[in-house]
């Protein structure tokens, strides 16, 4: 009962039953039954039947009450039917609830989604816009209408940023778009083969398209056009207030409407302007200088040719990749401090474990790689916060992994250097450091010194500051971005695809339900979230949060409403079973160990002298790491995807029905807890209930010891 939301009454509390009362007094008032029975709840005009034990003296108000809360509807909405005879009657909130209800004001023992007025909004239709929009259509909501400048699905990252040359750098197991156990449908399941570990740019723009069609999203979605502006028609927390967007055309100059909708949810792009920084001498280089963004990088120019690359983000690593294909004899990668980087191994390993991966087992397994390379341990890098004896630690950087194997093996051969300094200035085909070193014969100077956010997304949104994920605390303007940096002591990603299911699902639980959202601020909610107002100083809009501004939002929402990770619930096993259909260890190893090999093979027929060098990674090296990963999780991980041996309800909790035992009924301590609660807070609702006639036992004691 305490589990439904129900009152529970203690038999202890009545002036009834030997050694109750004090000499002189007489028993008064009605004996409330404190007997269990089971009643059965059926929806009128339905099959569909709810049973559950209550007390004999559990009213009809206090089901219908229990009810309202676990459904998000009004209590006064419902009606309670009973038979008598021939006839049925209504059944009144101070009655004891009968055996056997019939109930009007329902069509289901599940929460039902709440019907705005009119449609949602996802601006973008980039990885996040595209899986909000297959959230929505996966879940029989069909009312949403995406707005993009393209021409087609992808978003700014893979169809501008992106080279022609790009790839994934993470699994693609972990990228795809379609990725969680709620969004497998019929033709669209875990990843095959086909698609590859790691896909080119082209691939990854079909896998998009594909996505879009096989949800049936493209009729929604509003191509080669901007939202320009958004105005908010009616008061800021009116429930009835909707948000008018001013759409332009970007291919009929001029043409422009206006589309209300009731819900907003944004998607920008991380951050998608250049850091730009002139350095003295570059008109004296006389070379290409460029930012390494789209394809601005001069491929022809590349073979037989030196280049230098300044950064050490994602991005920069992603060109020394490209200029290496490209035939480019060495690279420099010019960095003020070394960030870590992630081989191939620790990145697949993450995304395969059902539970979060502690930082020392990825730090260990950083290990051989960086070995290799000749790099410092990456136990002594600047971001690695650990204890003495290295059994915990938090990394912390100001930008994710760059990941991939390639740069190590590049650093191993000689044809990547990495070079911890700053450049002052330039001339002729000549870098000159701050430290007084100049490196000499550069082509190609490659600027991937980070982007910077746009501050038109503040604009748009009128906003000071974002409260949370909402544009100036409205949580109908949800807006995301690909958190900056990194803050971490376990992982259970490298990748942004899996954070964007988790949180779409828990906003639209909120849209879905506004209530349990109302309920929330009426707790504080709005107080309790973080906020990100602009810093002008660090050219950072509101909208630019880093990955522990993010963190904090989550969890503090999560806190105060377990029901919007509730659909999460289910991800642990998901990844597991996922990850080794789609990347079985063996096939991943054979993928990663002959990419090696092939860039070696490649590099000798352009002259490389370096000896061959073995991948650093075995099946026997990994085995070990499932060996340490379940000794931290105390369960047996299989590196071959076994699942059979799982205690399944230790990762997965099941469903619970209303009025069912919960998960902790088996706890003493639980237990004991669940008492307490009942003997200080339900008293008070009892208190409330009982007739003025009606005596409980030691109340105003009982009351008072409660409060104090």
């Amino acid at each position: 009962m305490v589990n439904a939301g129900l009152h529970v009454f203690n038999p202890d509390w009545q002036r009834f039953g030997p050694g109750t009362l004090e000499p002189g007094m007489t028993s008064r008032g009605k004996k409330y039954s404190a007997t269990f029975r089971d009643i059965t709840l059926k929806i009128f005009g339905s099959g569909e039947r709810l049973s559950f034990p209550v007390q004999t003296c559990t009213k009809v108000g206090d089901v219908k009450e229990a009810l309202a809360s676990a459904l998000m509807v009004d209590a006064i909405d419902l009606e309670f039917l009973v038979k008598q005879g021939c006839s049925t009657r209504k059944q009144l909130d101070h009655e004891e609830v009968a055996r056997q209800v019939i109930i009007k004001g329902i069509i289901s023992f599940k929460a039902q989604a709440h019907k705005w007025e009119h449609p949602t909004a996802v601006i973008g239709a980039g990885y996040h816009g595209l899986k909000t929009c297959m959230i929505y259509a996966k879940s029989g909501n069909s009312n949403f209408v995406c707005f993009d400048r393209n021409d087609k699905v992808g978003g700014y990252c893979w169809i501008t940023a992106a080279n022609k040359n790009s790839k994934l750098q993470t699994e693609f197991g972990s990228f795809h778009v379609w990725w969680g156990e709620e969004m497998v449908k019929e033709g669209v399941g875990y990843p095959t083969k086909d698609w590859g570990i790691w896909p080119r740019k082209d691939k990854v723009l079909e896998h998009f398209q594909f996505a879009a069609e096989h949800y049936g999203l493209l009729p929604h979605i509003r191509f080669n056009c901007n939202v320009a502006n958004i105005d908010t028609i009616g008061g800021k927390k009116d429930h009835g207030r909707y948000y008018m967007l001013g759409v332009q055309s970007l291919t009929d100059s001029g043409k422009s409407d206006q589309v209300p909708c009731s819900v907003i949810y944004n998607f920008p792009g991380s951050m998608t302007k250049n850091r730009i920084i002139d350095y003295p001498g570059e008109d004296e280089f006389d070379g290409h200088i460029g930012y390494g963004m789209n394809d601005d990088c001069p491929y022809e120019h590349l073979e037989g040719n030196t280049l230098a690359i300044l950064g050490n983000g994602a991005f920069a690593v992603e060109n020394a990749r490209t200029a290496i294909e490209y035939g480019a004899t060495k690279v420099y990668m010019v960095t003020r401090r070394k960030n870590l980087a992630s081989p191939r191994v620790p990145c697949w390993f993450v995304h395969q474990g059902p539970l979060p991966t502690p930082g020392a087992l990825v730090l260990k397994m950083f290990e051989p790689m960086y070995k290799l390379a000749g790099f410092d341990s990456p136990w002594d890098y600047w971001s690695v916060h650990a204890t003495a004896d290295r059994a915990r630690v938090n990394i912390i950087q100001n930008s994710r992994f760059g990941i991939g194997d390639v740069t190590f093996l590049a650093v191993a051969c000689g044809k990547l250097v990495y070079v911890e300094d700053t450049l002052k200035r330039c001339t002729r085909h000549t870098l000159h450091l701050t430290s007084g070193e100049k490196l000499e014969g550069v082509k190609v100077l490659l600027k991937s010194l980070g982007l910077l956010g746009d501050y038109e997304v503040d604009r748009l949104h009128k906003m000071k500051q974002m409260v949370g994920s909402y544009c100036d605390g409205d949580w109908r303007r949800v807006l995301m971005i690909d958190a900056t940096g990194m803050n971490a002591a376990n992982f259970t990603t490298f990748s942004t695809g899996i954070g964007t299911k988790g949180f779409v699902m828990s906003h639209k639980y909120l849209h879905d339900h506004p209530k349990e959202y109302y309920k929330m601020e009426k707790d504080g909610y709005l107080e309790q979230l973080p906020t990100n107002p602009a810093n002008e100083k660090e050219d950072k809009p509101a909208y630019v949060v880093d990955v522990r501004y993010s963190m904090s939002s989550a969890i503090i929402m999560e806190t105060m409403c377990p029901r919007c990770g509730a659909a999460n619930a289910g991800d642990p096993i998901y990844k597991h079973k996922m990850y080794h259909a789609a990347h079985p260890l063996d096939y991943f190893l054979e993928i990663a160990s002959k990419e090696w090999d092939d860039y070696q093979a490649t590099w000798k027929t352009q002259g490389c002298t370096a000896p061959y060098v073995p991948y650093p990674y075995t099946r026997e090296m990994i085995e070990g790491y499932f060996k340490e990963y379940s000794t931290a999780h105390n369960f047996e991980l299989s590196p071959d995807g076994k699942t059979d041996h799982w205690d399944m309800q230790g990762l997965l909790p099941a469903e619970q029905e209303f009025g069912s035992a919960p998960a902790w009924a088996n706890n003493d301590s639980a237990m004991v807890q669940a008492q307490a609660a009942i003997d200080n807070d339900h008293i008070r609702w009892w208190s409330g209930q009982v007739a003025q006639k009606d005596s409980l036992k030691t109340k105003a004691m009982l009351i008072t010891s409660s409060v104090q």
